[in-house]
């Protein structure tokens, strides 16, 4: 992070071949948490604008999937999608459907995968609520 202002966050990140560049990541995007560290929230196809530091007249464009790309190789952070959740529940889903499949039976099929379910639910709905909160802003 370079610095932080009332409207934006200035972060540098590398672009290509040792080429560094400063990207504004608006405000409404950015959570500070407790302990200092700031957490993101931006989409595959939101578009930041960024100066290359070496030919600072050189305007470009990055899109969000390059950005998080960015960031998750300078901070060592997974990135977490939203659709990581909705993933998970269509992988519980499979689930389900193979273990009746494998001729287990809907009963015993659902209390085998029932906390799994239940705990993706339970974390959909907080991803949920948490992107709901950031548009709202």
């Amino acid at each position: 992070m370079e610095k932080e202002t009332e409207n934006f966050l200035y972060v540098t990140i590398d672009t290509a071949l040792d080429k560094e560049a400063t990207i504004k990541i608006p405000a409404r995007c950015v959570d500070k948490l407790e302990n200092g560290d700031y957490q993101v929230f931006i989409k595959n196809k939101d578009r930041f604008s960024y100066l290359d530091k070496k030919s600072p007249a050189n305007h470009k464009i990055m899109y969000g999937t390059t950005v998080a790309k960015n960031l998750q190789r300078q901070s060592g952070n997974v990135p977490l999608y939203s659709d990581n959740a909705n993933i998970k529940l269509k992988q519980v889903f499979h689930e389900f459907d193979f273990l009746i499949s494998q001729g287990l039976g809907f009963d015993r099929s659902f209390e085998t995968i029932g906390k799994d379910l239940k705990a993706t639910y339970q974390e959909t709905e907080k991803q949920l609520d948490k992107l709901d909160t950031k548009r709202k802003l």
